[in-house]
């Protein structure tokens, strides 16, 4: 018989056969254990994905296997370290402002299609659940003119006090809110007082006269206020004395100093509220947006060192450039309720996927800086997005007034995100992750909200661990918002 060689062709033939049997059976081995692994991840909880990106929003995504067991990793990703039992302020809710634009706006619709708005804004089952709202005292710069509750010069008693110009836009956007959530909560805000309370005797810019006998004056305008929307059917629950304080603006504004919005609400608002029992609506300090000035010290300090004051504050309100003052407030005060009043708003009405990025780190910052209620400001524009100031803003919903046709806009993704799955009395948690963009929550049924965003331009491996359980590794898509829940009997 022949002797083969190692280089006979049948050996070789022979050789290249058990080769492929190897590897067969060694990829069929490592199919085995990854099922193994998986199905022993999945045999000790999920984590549920929902993920919106540029081109598609919205998508549920396969549930997230989690293990006791940390997995050894096959190749670079991203933890994301989250501890429930780490808690932080309480969450209050989510809302946005009510304006005469957005109201008209919605009008250019038919019946069905803005019940299928509102319901999208406020309905507790579905879209963005807002349930505590913002309202303007008199003209915001989303009024359809200028205007407050009472131009009649020297009415120090307030005898031509009169809210019929809310009763055709502002009150009627409010009750149809309402009737899909009859729970809503509502605080309401002056951008300026009536002219005749001002040095320039403009709604325009100005500062407050704060002698005595006009702070008087504006406090009955506020009780004049909660109780003529009390009898038509609309409860106030909070007021705030100015909208910017520190801004003279070409819109309905007025400046204040720290120490005159302690006065107002300590010597006048805070008692006037106590003789008339006006004890269903709170007094906060609001709506800072500044912390140039000094931040705590110029804005909250003369308020909470005041007792005559502080009896009557229930929190302090802020927006726009004023996280520090926020940031410093918890820091000295942690069991003090602090609302972000307003989101920024854009320079032009683009409502593109950056402008809602934006969103996301703003909405993170507040949530860092102590802030317990997150508020949208313009809920829904036209196209145009003009304000009074002919100045283009940016909102959630865009309505094509022209076509008939409702926009949600990569905002509305991104608050949604938040807002759907965040219930009021849950709190902000500690995470930890190289990711910074990442906000983290626990539910009162101890459900864990894992709220992701990936801005870069590359995709993302990440994987997540959750009270010492860690999931998978899942890819984010670049430029993407990305929700993670874990069901609450996972919880430890």
């Amino acid at each position: 018989m022949k002797q083969l060689t190692m280089f006979h062709p049948r050996f070789l033939k022979l050789a290249a056969s058990f080769t492929w049997l190897l590897a067969f059976g060694f990829h069929a081995t490592l199919r085995a254990a990854d099922a193994q692994s998986s199905n022993q991840m999945g045999s000790t909880g999920i984590i549920h994905w929902k993920l919106s990106t540029q081109n598609s929003s919205w998508v549920d995504k396969p549930d997230l296997a989690l293990s006791d067991i940390v997995p050894v990793p096959t190749s670079p990703r991203t933890l994301v370290l989250v501890d429930s039992s780490k808690k932080q302020q309480e969450i209050k809710g989510w809302g946005g402002c009510f304006n005469e634009r957005g109201w008209k706006a919605l009008m250019s619709l038919s019946s069905d299609r803005r019940d299928e708005v509102m319901h999208n804004l406020f309905d507790p089952k579905q879209g963005l659940k807002l349930g505590f709202c913002r309202t303007p005292i008199g003209a915001s710069d989303y009024a359809m003119t200028l205007y407050s509750l009472d131009e009649t010069p020297g009415d120090y008693a307030m005898e031509h006090f009169s809210i019929e110009r809310d009763k055709e836009k502002l009150i009627p956007y409010i009750k149809a809110a309402l009737a899909i959530r009859p729970d809503m909560k509502l605080w309401a805000v002056p951008w300026s007082p009536p002219s005749w309370m001002k040095e320039n005797n403009k709604l325009v810019a100005g500062k407050i006269k704060d002698d005595d006998k006009t702070l008087d004056a504006l406090a009955l305008y506020f009780v004049r206020y909660v109780e003529a929307y009390k009898a038509a059917g609309v409860n106030i629950n909070i007021v705030m004395p100015q909208n910017e304080p520190d801004i003279a603006s070409n819109y309905t504004s007025c400046v204040w100093t720290g120490e005159q919005l302690a006065r107002f609400i300590g010597y006048h608002l805070g008692p006037l509220f106590k003789r008339e029992k006006v004890s269903d609506t709170s007094i906060m300090l609001g709506t800072i947006c500044d912390s140039t000035h000094g931040g705590y010290a110029f804005w909250v300090a003369p308020s909470m060192q005041d007792p005559n004051v502080r009896q009557y504050l229930a929190g302090v309100g802020c927006q726009s450039l004023a996280s520090e003052t926020m940031r410093e407030t918890h820091f000295l005060f942690p069991d003090l309720q602090l609302v972000q009043t307003e989101a920024e708003c854009g320079k032009t009405n683009s409502n593109d996927w950056s402008f809602s990025e934006k969103q996301f780190g703003l909405a993170k910052k507040w949530f860092e800086a102590g802030a317990s209620m997150n508020m949208i400001w313009n809920l829904v524009l036209d196209k145009t997005g003009q304000s009074t100031a002919h100045w283009a803003q940016c909102s959630p919903i865009v309505v094509d007034t022209k076509h008939k046709r409702v926009i949600y806009t990569p905002y509305y993704y991104c608050y949604k995100h938040f807002s759907s799955f965040v219930a009021p009395g849950a709190h902000l948690v500690a995470s930890e992750s190289r990711l910074s963009d990442r906000v983290a929550f626990v539910n009162p049924d101890g459900e864990v909200i894992v709220v992701l965003e990936n801005s870069a331009d590359t995709d993302l491996p990440v994987a997540l661990n959750i009270d010492r359980k860690q999931s998978e590794v899942v890819t984010l898509p670049a430029h993407s918002f990305s929700t993670f829940v874990m069901p609450p009997a996972q919880a430890p």
